[in-house]
């Protein structure tokens, strides 16, 4: 399904669906209606469009070819070789996965920004009474956190807990920040039959339920938590 793939494609690169637009010379609408399912089918331009802005093949958008362009060029390099040339872009391609790794895991923080509420979020926080901080974090994709200013949703979260925040939409099941009517609900994603739900973490406040997701915004998804 294009939609699921288009999804695991943007979220990987993290790139938000404005940007992706822009990239793809589409409507905003159009590209919303393909990531999140409504449009099954979409025209051949609208593909041709968006696997060229994800310089991938049209088939690789489709789920049909996993490898993108690039991967098919060295795999085919590395058929061709011999013993020698299949060595050498072995030997390369370990030190480089080696390396990245090593990068990932060398800890080095970065500083985010961080949203304190100065009131009750049991019904959302309004974003624009928000104090504003800063936080630092080891985690890659990380981007911006906000901090628990009360316990009303233990025991998942606690007061001066900070809840991290990757900029991608969250897959089924996953918590996440969801901006409406300026106001930020943490809220765990739920895809249900013709309907999306937003479930309420805590026993005080109520579910949301959309028909459909162009009618909220995401902050992102939470990736991490530092406890208090």
């Amino acid at each position: 399904m294009i939609a699921e793939r288009l999804r695991q494609l943007l979220n990987a690169k993290n790139i938000p669906l404005v940007e992706f637009a822009e990239m793809c010379d589409l409507p905003l609408e159009t590209v919303k209606n393909v990531y999140y399912g409504k449009i099954t089918d979409p025209r051949s331009s609208t593909v041709l469009k968006m696997s060229q802005a994800l310089q991938l093949s049209v088939n690789c958008l489709l789920g049909v070819c996993q490898h993108t362009v690039d991967e098919k060029i060295l795999l085919t390099n590395y058929r061709i070789s011999g013993k020698r040339g299949k060595d050498i872009i072995q030997s390369v391609a370990e030190f480089e996965a080696m390396s990245t790794k090593a990068q990932r895991n060398s800890g080095k923080n970065h500083t985010i920004q961080c949203l304190v509420p100065t009131s009750s979020v049991e019904n959302g926080v309004i974003y624009d009474t928000c104090e504003r901080s800063e936080v630092m974090t080891s985690v890659e994709d990380a981007y911006i956190g906000i901090q628990m200013a009360t316990n009303e949703f233990i025991p998942r979260y606690c007061k001066g807990d900070v809840l991290l925040f990757a900029k991608r939409f969250p897959n089924n099941g996953e918590v996440g920040a969801f901006f409406m009517d300026n106001r930020v609900y943490i809220r765990k994603y739920m895809e249900e039959e013709k309907q999306y739900r937003l479930k309420c973490l805590h026993s005080m406040g109520e579910d949301i339920v959309l028909k459909r997701l162009d009618n909220v915004s995401y902050m992102g998804t939470c990736v991490e938590v530092i406890r208090s």
